[in-house]
């Protein structure tokens, strides 16, 4: 039997990848919405993307399972398809808790304290961020939700903080805004509650070697 599998904005790279694993012979690949619509569009709205996609998927007949390639917003798209269709994928929440970037350094400083550098929360549209940050010169400057290093800055002084925040308020809403609609679809704790997709994140600046552990796990 033929395994349909869907890939959100599937490229043409992405399929020959795909296709040349083994038993490939016994899948069918089908993109979901377009790169262009997943990646380059200047703004994000979530509900209206999963209306799309929904629309998409009712025309494939049966789909056995759907994979993200890319990052946001399509990493969120994936878990929320997935459950709606009855196909096996880690939850939303799981998937939140790793990609919001607060979020996740509490979980690992509860797990592995030792690992984590010093790190706070802050929303930059306060009227002095700054006051609320406890970590040292220097540190990383971030939205608790982005991609591709966007928005990111290497900040040494104040004069660089606030520079690094006027630009951060300008554009932090493209994926801010649809991140809060994802965060909107669970429970939040508490101190997340407090820190929404246009929050900001000040952590110490790490080295070291950068790896990629990769692992799986089934149910």
């Amino acid at each position: 039997m033929t395994v349909n599998v869907v890939v959100p904005g599937l490229s043409d790279r992405q399929r020959a990848e795909l296709e040349a694993l083994p038993g490939a012979d016994q899948m069918r690949f089908h993109s979901l919405l377009d790169v262009e619509t997943l990646t380059a569009a200047p703004h994000f709205d979530l509900e209206s993307l999963l209306d799309r996609a929904r629309e998409e998927l009712a025309t494939l007949g049966r789909v056995d399972a759907i994979v993200a390639h890319w990052d946001f917003p399509t990493s969120i798209l994936v878990p929320i398809l997935a459950m709606e269709n009855s196909i096996p994928s880690p939850s939303l929440k799981s998937f939140l808790t790793c990609e919001h970037k607060y979020w996740s350094r509490l979980m690992q400083a509860e797990a592995v304290p030792e690992c984590v550098p010093d790190f706070a929360a802050f929303d930059p549209f306060d009227d002095d961020p700054l006051s609320g940050i406890e970590v040292a010169f220097p540190f990383w400057v971030k939205p608790v939700k982005s991609h591709s290093s966007q928005l990111g800055f290497e900040i040494h002084d104040a004069d660089e903080f606030y520079e690094a925040v006027a630009q951060i308020r300008r554009e932090i809403t493209v994926i801010g805004d649809a991140f809060n609609q994802a965060l909107g679809m669970v429970d939040l704790p508490p101190e997340i509650e407090r820190f929404s997709g246009n929050s900001c994140l000040a952590e110490q600046i790490i080295s070291g070697r950068q790896v990629a552990p990769e692992g799986s796990m089934y149910r």
